[in-house]
């Protein structure tokens, strides 16, 4: 079992995240990766793809094609809508077991926890444990 591809993708976030000197520039760019995500499908908007635990009302999308997991998420607020586009990034195109056995290290390591407030920080917990879960269905 390996990781190459999901520790890369962390790798690069790291590289991305590591010119922003203060926590005003990793929220605009937060914000700016989540306006990069693509439209999310209305018909998605369901309460089963509903992220529990988020403090703004957040709907994960994930299909399985090829047998890679493809991901998309949507919310009301733009940061916790970059939040996600950080774990779509990492997990998107990834293998249902990749996804379920491969932790977002980099969250720690850029320093994100630190930044935001314990709400966003629970809600990207919830997001990610979402992600697992879908996984797990799609395994």
């Amino acid at each position: 079992m390996t990781f190459d591809s999901c520790l890369q993708k962390q790798q690069a976030i790291k590289e991305i995240f590591s010119s922003c000197a203060t926590p005003e520039s990793r929220y605009q760019k937060i914000i700016e990766l989540g306006r990069q995500l693509p439209p999310f499908n209305p018909a998605s908007r369901t309460s089963a793809n509903l992220v529990p635990g988020c403090q703004s009302i957040m709907h994960l999308e994930a299909t399985l094609n090829d047998g890679k997991l493809i991901l998309n998420a949507d919310s009301e607020a733009l940061i916790s809508k970059g939040l996600a586009a950080l774990l779509i990034y990492v997990y998107s195109g990834e293998t249902p077991e990749t996804v379920a056995n491969c932790p977002p290290t980099f969250i720690q390591e850029i320093g994100l926890l630190t930044a935001i407030s314990p709400a966003r920080s629970n809600g990207l917990a919830s997001l990610y444990h979402k992600m697992r879960q879908e996984a797990l269905k799609h395994k």
